[in-house]
């Protein structure tokens, strides 16, 4: 019987993290040691929210590669010149490139790698398997009933998505998470629409944006608990938090101390946006009051207790969240604008990546429950007596409760930690390797 294929790392996850993990590993030499596995059709980011105008809100020179090596033909400035555009870029004097000309950066750059990613493949299960060698490797289960196994895995998933806690049994066609918000809105069709959109972030203020472009959205209720959109801190000081020195200090932190600091820190990446959408919105909402329109409502101090169908529609019980005053709401549809979960014990947290369930037993613990990740993005899962080689899970772009904010899915600290994660790979498979021969297994 023909054994199966052990890949020295499964990518789980061909987005932009992965992609990058990929990019560096062809550098050093060693593409061919990793292999990705993708559950979309082909290779697409944010596809659900390439709205007109939005932009990706990062230096595009912080690319998959540029910060590390200038000269890789992966950059987004080869990317431009490729399609004969980069002098055009330049004339535009745009401070960030559009989020859908990124996205076909990334496309772009996909491509290269497609023979080592099986797309339409998604990872439904985690668990541990004897090698043919008698050592563990990692067993990846996917949607098709096929199986993947692997020394070494990288989760490149993204978060969960954070769903309040009245919406966690009613999410269907009519209450969606913004992940799902063009086509879920598309599917609703071209009757008159009431939309409620949950959340104050820049991704709330987009949609909101966006919906008022449409015409068959009749209203739309704009509710969050603070005072309204606020603007996010983009001081060059600030946002040290998306360089690697700041990950260098972050990491050896207390979890109280890099709570805090978390808190801290909040409005340069959490629940405010940019000038721009802030002044476009604030235009849009000055015209309506001026002609009397209620298309554009606002319940700021105001958080969703109850959701319920009613008939047709959506009922939403709102709740000051001062004065602990009710109101009703109906809409059409809601949105979720609700960003997206961490790692860790607070009320909404989960304390790992939903695919590692199923090797629960074997992740290192903090004190509060919560698996230790090293600098390196690594889980070195605890050792059985009779394994001579360490096993480990590295969660790329998942971390930002252990590394800080740069790894909630910012682009800018993409080619950063994947040359950490690239390094490390090597250096520990050459280590793993010495520890076999020294066992007195092949590798």
């Amino acid at each position: 019987m023909k054994s199966q294929t052990i890949h020295p790392v499964l990518g789980v996850g061909f987005g932009p993290a992965n992609l990058s993990l990929a990019v560096a590993l062809e550098e050093r030499g060693r593409a061919e040691t990793a292999h990705f596995i993708e559950r979309s059709a082909g290779f697409q980011w944010q596809r659900e929210q390439l709205l007109s105008g939005a932009d990706i809100q990062n230096n595009p020179f912080r690319d998959l590669a540029m910060p590390r090596n200038p000269a890789s033909p992966h950059t987004f400035v080869k990317y431009l010149a490729s399609r004969g555009s980069l002098t055009d870029y330049l004339h535009l004097n745009a401070k960030f490139p559009l989020r859908r000309e990124y996205a076909d950066y990334l496309t772009w750059v996909a491509d290269a790698f497609r023979e080592q990613v099986d797309y339409g493949r998604s990872a439904v299960g985690l668990s541990l398997v004897q090698g043919d060698d008698g050592g563990e490797v990692f067993r990846v289960e996917t949607d098709d009933g096929g199986a993947y196994l692997a020394r070494t895995v990288s989760v490149g998933t993204g978060r969960s998505p954070r769903v309040p806690p009245a919406f966690h049994r009613g999410l269907g066609p009519r209450v969606f998470h913004s992940t799902r918000y063009l086509s879920s809105i598309e599917q609703l069709g071209d009757r008159p629409l009431r939309v409620a959109v949950v959340g104050a972030s820049q991704s709330a203020i987009e949609i909101i944006l966006d919906l008022l472009a449409r015409p068959q959205v009749r209203q739309v209720v704009s509710i969050h608990r603070s005072i309204g959109f606020r603007l996010k801190d983009t001081s060059p000081y600030s946002r040290r938090v998306f360089l690697p020195e700041f990950v260098d200090y972050f990491h050896p932190l207390s979890t109280a101390k890099k709570r805090r600091l978390r808190g801290e820190l909040r409005s340069i990446n959490y629940a405010a946006c940019d000038q721009d959408v802030i002044d476009r919105l604030a235009g849009v909402q000055h015209e309506y009051q001026l002609t009397g329109s209620d298309r554009l409502l606002m319940k700021p101090f105001s958080e969703v207790v109850l959701s319920r169908e009613q008939g047709q529609t959506q009922r939403l019980v709102l709740r000051d969240v001062n004065h602990l005053t009710e109101e009703s709401v109906d809409a059409d549809a809601v949105i979720l604008a609700t960003g997206f979960r961490d790692f860790g014990s607070e009320q909404g947290d989960e304390p790992y990546h939903p695919l590692l369930e199923g090797i629960a037993h074997r992740l290192p613990l903090d004190e509060e429950g919560v698996p230790v990740v090293s600098r390196d993005y690594s889980i070195e899962l605890k050792s059985q007596a009779d394994s001579p080689q360490p096993l480990r899970v590295y969660l790329n772009g998942l971390c930002e409760a252990s590394h800080g904010m740069g790894d909630a899915g910012a682009l800018a600290m993409l080619s950063v930690r994947a040359t950490d994660i690239a390094d490390s790979l090597q250096r520990n498979q050459a280590h793993d390797r010495e520890e076999l021969l020294a066992f007195g297994t092949s590798p």
